[in-house]
């Protein structure tokens, strides 16, 4: 099928400037040109004008839990956990997500029906199971009653279902993450230190020893891929640099010491807005995510001495560390369905318009070729809008380049399509032709 897209004012994903008026040449589901001038429409199947609108590349949240959404977990059956991740999947494709790098859950079934065309939703770069230490971040029972049987078979349903694995000790490290290779994982996912929503460790834990970690990174390096850590403090970021991870998630407390050794092994980092992100634009606190962590005074006093946005922000921003886009969405449907997007919202006051957009783009682009081999999609380029890429694009009202805000209010995404299918278009009058998929 071919399809052609008129009158385009493209943001390529990471040029400063926009391509005005030029049109995009689709055959099946990759981008074969952008091409200035007239190009007759009587050769395409399907013809949209994007005049008015910016075209840009899909967004992709290269943090997101398509499974990981609620705090009940360890009280669900594995089907009810598979049925509410579809219906996340979904949630995030009609916000303008046409891709994303899944942080760890159950995901394999939830991306092998995706790519199938059973259910739509956003490509997946999964990790599979995110693996932990013993009473880490990712362990994941509700009490202290949840023993291990003999055979180390959790009591924990959440256990039970593969969405997170412990792993204790060298050999245990490269069995877990083995097996989420042979799953499919396109990168391996630790748990390098505290959390917040995990109940029995303090945020300031020190989790996985050096030669644990490392052996996770040899694992995945064979495959031609690699390590993202979950991650707060500056002591766990080191231990992690020091072992070969790729890819830090949150980093929220980070300091100069750390921002060096980041900028010097050219690390990633996602920074995940925390703590309920930024207030709308009406003034109403962002809604928070629900926790079944009981208070902890040693993570009060640590958030409170340690906690410094702005710090964080002038070190990545002094320092140029590579960022991209990730929200972290999980918890419940209710607080999936309200953020996202809305994080658009703090990564515009924290880097600047361009640069966050690139980071939901381009910088994707770049932080997801490491997977080599490991790449789900090797047909085609994600995150950027170019020839060879996949036909992945949002037609948006106004320029997020100049405004990121633009994205945190759905309704300004005009025009969704997800390897050359349109998922929505909210204004019929931008095609001059009949698409044989109905927009949704």
């Amino acid at each position: 099928m071919r399809t052609l897209i008129r009158r385009a004012d493209v943001f390529d994903g990471k040029s400063t400037r926009l391509r005005e008026q030029v049109n995009i040449v689709i055959e099946d589901n990759l981008i074969r040109e952008i091409v200035p001038g007239d190009v007759p429409a009587e050769n395409f199947e399907a013809v949209y004008d994007a005049k008015g609108y910016t075209v840009i590349p899909g967004l992709v949240d290269a943090h997101v839990h398509l499974s990981w959404h609620s705090t009940e977990l360890d009280r669900m059956r594995v089907d009810e956990v598979a049925v509410r991740a579809a219906r996340v999947a979904e949630i995030m494709l009609l916000k303008g997500f046409t891709t994303v790098r899944d942080a760890g859950g159950l995901t394999y079934g939830v991306k092998k029906c995706i790519d199938g065309g059973i259910i739509p939703g956003p490509r997946v770069f999964p990790s599979n199971a995110y693996i932990s230490q013993t009473c880490g971040h990712g362990d994941g029972r509700s009490s202290r009653a949840q023993s291990v049987l003999p055979g180390d078979r959790p009591i924990s349903p959440f256990l039970l279902s593969g969405a997170s694995v412990i792993a204790d000790g060298v050999p245990e490290m490269l069995k877990a993450a083995r097996e989420q290779l042979f799953l499919g994982a396109s990168q391996i996912k630790l748990m390098a230190g505290g959390g917040f929503s995990s109940r029995y460790d303090p945020i300031r834990t020190l989790q996985f020893s050096l030669e644990e970690m490392r052996a996770a990174v040899g694992a995945a390096e064979d495959f031609g891929t690699y390590v993202m850590a979950h991650i707060y403090t500056p002591a766990a970021m080191r231990r992690a640099a020091q072992a070969g991870v790729k890819s830090f998630e949150h980093a929220t407390f980070i300091d100069e010491e750390t921002a060096r050794v980041i900028q010097d092994q050219g690390i990633w980092i996602c920074p995940c807005p925390q703590f309920g992100g930024e207030p709308s634009e009406e003034g109403a606190p962002a809604p928070k995510p629900p926790t079944s962590k009981p208070p902890n005074p040693y993570d009060t006093e640590y958030i409170e001495k340690s906690r410094n946005p702005e710090q964080a922000t002038e070190l990545i921003n002094r320092f140029n560390l590579p960022i991209v886009f990730g929200t972290d969405v999980g918890f419940s449907l209710e607080f999936i369905a309200a953020g996202q997007l809305k994080d658009f919202r703090a990564y515009k006051k924290r880097f600047g318009s361009h640069k966050g957009l690139v980071s939901a783009t381009g910088a994707a682009h770049e932080l997801l070729k490491l997977s080599t081999s490991q790449n789900p999609y090797p047909q085609g380029k994600i995150g950027v809008l170019t020839a060879g890429a996949f036909a992945d694009l949002l037609f948006v009202r106004g320029n997020p380049a100049e405004d990121l805000a633009i994205l945190a209010d759905r309704g300004n995404i005009a025009f969704i399509m997800k390897d050359g299918r349109v998922y929505k278009d909210l204004n019929t009058s931008a095609r001059s032709d009949s698409s044989p998929d109905k927009p949704q």
